[in-house]
């Protein structure tokens, strides 16, 4: 089933709808919107969904809590509705930090252009992991990056850290640890997860401001 979005000029100016494919293809910029999910577990946590190995994107890696496309008429406010249909809970008792705006301008090579204006949400979430219900045609698991193993991770000094995970097997779900390097993250120009370890760390601490650019 097709969707359709809202596409915009290069200053969030509107320029109407499009269907999702086309408007990658196309190149034009679209609205996303990122939720963050931290937590106090490990000394403080930021936790990554593994998509699922059939995701026509980037299949198999790790990427923001959950994530998806505004469909036309929505708001980002409206994007809540990603953490329900991905990871299968309800965020509306959570304290949902804006940190605002940031830019995402990528080529892949099967043809799509990503022209992304990606809202940047973050909230502290103390349930363990494996109380989040997953939808396995799109999230394979959720994983726990202890904030001080992903600085040493991202900011280069470790080449591999271990996690624990909640993830699916094609049959059940489990429990378990995994041995991660930068390679099984999917891959961004900026450094946006050492940035999102950073504010994570803030909202745990109780410090203002959180910011993204």
């Amino acid at each position: 089933m097709s969707e359709l979005i809202d596409i915009f000029d290069a200053n969030l100016k509107p320029k109407g709808k499009m269907e999702r494919k086309e408007a990658h293809l196309a190149g034009e910029w679209h609205h996303t919107f990122h939720l963050w999910l931290c937590s106090s577990r490990h000394g403080g946590s930021l936790m990554f969904q593994l998509r699922s190995p059939e995701a026509k994107n980037f299949p198999g890696m790790l990427d923001v809590t959950a994530a998806g496309h505004l469909l036309t008429g929505e708001t980002l406010e409206d994007g809540t509705r990603e953490a329900q249909e991905e990871l299968g809970i309800a965020v509306k008792n959570l304290e949902i930090e804006s940190l605002g705006y940031r830019v995402e301008v990528a080529d892949q090579e099967n043809g799509q252009r990503n022209r992304e204006y990606q809202g940047v949400f973050l909230a502290r979430d103390e349930r363990s992991l494996d109380h989040y219900e997953p939808d396995p045609n799109e999230v394979y698991g959720v994983i726990d990056v202890p904030i001080s193993d992903g600085y040493a991770l991202f900011g280069g000094s470790r080449e591999t850290i271990v996690c624990n995970y909640f993830a699916y097997d094609g049959d059940n779900w489990f429990l378990g640890e995994k041995e991660l390097s930068r390679q099984h993250f999917l891959p961004r120009i900026q450094q946006y997860y050492l940035t999102m370890l950073i504010m994570s760390e803030r909202l745990l601490e109780g410090k203002a401001p959180l910011s993204i650019s």
